[in-house]
């Protein structure tokens, strides 16, 4: 547990300053690129416990990974992107991807329809979720911060209250030690705070003050403030009815998210996805539940801004 505090600190230290300087914005790209190639290469370790894959293979897979990642994320060709625009590149890069995955099953000897498959699941989770995140940093940071919020506090307070009360097993088969009651309390507190956080956004990080002027330069007010007609134009609790639900789906979400990479790691019987970070794994593990909510928001978000 010592081991685990002090890496999330390192972490915590090291990720904050990159994901909210406005300056720093081009390295966090970079830092998600790498982000990217070590996550592909983690699903890949995992799927080469049944099976290795040619090495010709796994660069493919991984500069697929990528090319999702640059072309959904928006940062292809350029190191400032607009996500509330059409992205255009979609059209091509898709089918050229697909085009190229499936080329794989005559250039691979060895490459057959059940590794298209785990591909895909590379390709899908890894650059997609990374790509999301990375679209949430771009509509800004208060959008990242609230990803965050939502996806810790889901994870902390579940298993504070699953130790303490927790009886009922939620996934036996999949986390035997994860909780309906647990599950409940995190869900539930997650709900509050991050939605709070959302609604009351420019008192939290207030105009002229330290943390003001680092997480809210431009002065929104709320988390859809500057975003769409709703933060421009609607009350609080006019807002509040659409952010607390999305707030509440997204933290089952993050469990759900959770509860996949552990039944991902107990079909190929591994503990971790990799070990990287010490006293929680690999990459996959730790944001796990990140890339799945991500995926969530940014489809709501970007509903939310072409509707209203």
């Amino acid at each position: 547990m010592k081991q685990r505090l002090i890496t999330g600190l390192i972490l915590a230290a090291i990720l904050i300053p990159i994901m909210s300087m406005p300056v720093l914005l081009e390295l966090f790209q970079v830092v998600m690129s790498l982000f990217v190639i070590i996550a592909a290469l983690e699903m890949i370790q995992m799927y080469e416990t049944e099976k290795k894959f040619q090495k010709a293979a796994k660069i493919g897979i991984i500069l697929l990974t990528l090319a999702t990642f640059f072309s959904v994320g928006g940062v292809l060709g350029q190191s400032r992107h607009n996500p509330l625009e059409a992205n255009g590149w979609l059209s091509i890069t898709i089918p050229l991807i697909t085009i190229a995955l499936l080329s794989f099953l005559v250039f691979f000897k060895e490459f057959n329809g059940t590794d298209v498959g785990k591909a895909l699941m590379v390709i899908n989770y890894v650059g997609l979720g990374s790509a999301s995140i990375v679209i949430l940093r771009f509509l800004g940071v208060r959008f990242l911060v609230y990803l965050f919020l939502i996806t810790a506090l889901t994870d902390i307070f579940a298993y504070i209250f699953g130790v303490k009360f927790g009886k009922h097993k939620m996934a036996p088969l999949i986390s035997p030690k994860k909780s309906w009651e647990g599950a409940i309390a995190g869900t539930i507190i997650a709900t509050i705070i991050a939605s709070c956080f959302a609604l009351f956004y420019g008192v939290i990080f207030a105009q002229g003050t330290m943390l003001g002027n680092l997480f809210n330069s431009t002065g929104e007010l709320t988390l859809l403030d500057n975003f769409s007609e709703i933060g421009d134009s609607q009350p609080r609790w006019v807002q509040a009815i659409l952010i607390v639900p999305v707030t509440f789906f997204s933290s089952i979400l993050g469990q759900i998210g959770d509860l996949v990479a552990s039944r991902l790691k107990r079909t190929y019987k591994i503990k971790d996805f990799g070990k990287i970070l010490p006293g929680h794994g690999g990459l996959l593990d730790r944001f796990d539940s990140a890339m799945f909510v991500a995926m969530f928001l940014t489809a709501i978000f970007l509903l939310i801004f072409r509707v209203f």
